[in-house]
């Protein structure tokens, strides 16, 4: 089991920051890590919006010092104080110190909820909260799903080459099969469905019974957007050959370019009809940890079924039970993200402004990103139009291939070791996400404020990398 944006590199990078942390001189020729290997926003000084700290603060604090205190009012907004009271009484007067029911609190399910009708534009009533499970995270829904679909080692699902770990590792421990298609990069990582055919084509004839297929939009760690129309081919691919669709949406607010739109896999389900018609079964997932809230720390997320037989919402319920419940913060984190302040409300057009400033500092710097990697000779990226992330390929000098073989690891680790080493950026090898074969890159985020000197940084890196090994 590998899991690359907390591998080699990544490991290195703390053992440098242990050195540099020392009173001790070092030789290092850098004064910090500039940690670009994980979408970590709030570690990367992304400023925390204000409105939701402040009603957890309210859920944090006692009673008599918190929503009690004679001068609360003084201290916070009236709506902040109206929704922590709120809140508090949805948790049954305990607050989040105690357990709460295994799929999470009833009314924050709700709000989950509304927010899917609102989003897609669904007849109001049509999600049911009984179908959507709160978790620690997106990535605890996902392992939870796969871990149901993975019945024995004859199983697979099929996964986008290049992928997040989580699922190539997840399905490695559970011995079940990966079963890759490979996403275009020639066309800004586009998806087509002959490629699709074949790998489902491919899997069945080595005997691999495939349960389920994952999306991952907008892209990780590849920054497209799918479009509608790729979408309801992807929910039909699924619904004709009674796959399992696992739709990864956790960067849906993270969409940049004039003209594309999140279009999720349950809206386009339900515009085909497929929800109505009782032919579709659709895991969806979303995250506190992205977008502009960017509560990674939070460990907040959800999943909502569709289509899911009742039996199998009992299983999964009883493998939310084993763990008790997720962390009430973090559902209570997602209970905000959902339903933020209303129109009218004192905190609402601040709250907005905080939101809009955050996504046009992320859109600003994904276009300088992809774009100063791409100008780079030797270089190629493709336009980061979503998520939080640039892919770079990257031409491998001969002497770099040869001594990677030689270390035992690939081409890329040995340029991101290098890079690391030598300027204190610390990226993710695309090795460690799949690739085809030859291809040789990188995952950068573009989440930190020093993007713009992280560029130029690996511009001059590369030049006296290919110098050193040119032979």
């Amino acid at each position: 089991m590998e899991y690359a944006v907390r591998g080699k590199i990544a490991i290195e990078a703390d053992r440098i920051t242990q050195e540099l942390s020392k009173k001790t001189k070092h030789s290092f020729p850098f004064d910090h890590i500039v940690f670009t290997n994980i979408g970590n926003p709030h570690a990367v000084a992304q400023k925390a919006i204000t409105w939701p700290r402040q009603v957890m603060s309210l859920l944090q604090l006692p009673d008599p010092i918190g929503i009690d205190h004679p001068n609360v009012s003084k201290m916070y907004p009236e709506d902040a104080i109206q929704r922590a009271r709120e809140m508090k009484a949805s948790l049954g007067g305990h607050g989040i110190g105690a357990y709460t029911h295994s799929k999470g609190v009833r009314q924050f399910r709700e709000d989950v909820a509304r927010f899917i009708e609102h989003r897609d534009g669904a007849e109001p009533g049509s999600v049911d909260a009984e179908n959507i499970f709160l978790t620690s995270g997106a990535s605890e829904a996902i392992s939870m799903l796969m871990t149901a679909l993975i019945k024995d080692s004859s199983c697979g699902i099929m996964i986008p080459i290049p992928q997040y770990p989580l699922y190539s590792a997840t399905l490695d421990l559970l011995g079940g099969h990966k079963v890759g298609y490979y996403l275009n990069e020639n066309s800004g990582w586009g998806l087509n469905m002959k490629e699709l055919e074949r790998s489902l084509a491919d899997a069945k004839a080595k005997g691999i019974n495939v349960a389920g297929l994952a999306i991952i939009n907008p892209g990780n760690p590849t920054g497209q957007v799918l479009s509608r129309e790729q979408v309801k081919d992807i929910v039909l691919f699924c619904a004709e050959h009674n796959l399992v669709l696992l739709s990864d949406e956790v960067y849906q607010e993270n969409v940049y370019r004039e003209g594309d739109e999140f279009f999720s896999a349950r809206r386009a389900a339900d515009e085909l009809g497929l929800i109505k018609d009782d032919a579709i079964q659709l895991c969806s997932f979303h995250s506190v940890s992205k977008g502009v809230t960017g509560e990674c720390g939070q460990r907040g997320g959800y999943v909502e079924m569709v289509g899911i037989d009742n039996d199998v919402i009992d299983i999964l319920y009883k493998l939310a039970a084993s763990k008790l419940c997720s962390n009430a913060s973090g559902q209570a984190m997602v209970s905000l993200m959902c339903r933020g302040p209303s129109q009218g409300d004192v905190s609402y057009e601040s709250h907005k402004k905080e939101k809009r400033i955050l996504f046009e500092g992320l859109r600003e710097r994904a276009n300088l990103v992809s774009k100063g990697l791409d100008s780079i000779p030797g270089m190629s990226c493709q336009p980061a139009t979503g998520a939080m992330y640039a892919f770079p390929s990257v031409d491998m000098p001969p002497g770099a291939i040869k001594a990677s073989e030689e270390l035992g690891f690939s081409p890329d680790t040995l340029y991101s070791l290098d890079l690391l080493q030598s300027t204190g950026i610390c990226v993710v090898p695309a090795s460690g996400f799949g690739q085809k074969k030859g291809r040789f890159g990188f995952r950068t985020t573009f989440l930190s404020l020093e993007s713009k000197s992280v560029v130029e940084k690996i511009r001059d890196h590369y030049a006296s990398f290919c110098a050193k090994y040119a032979s």
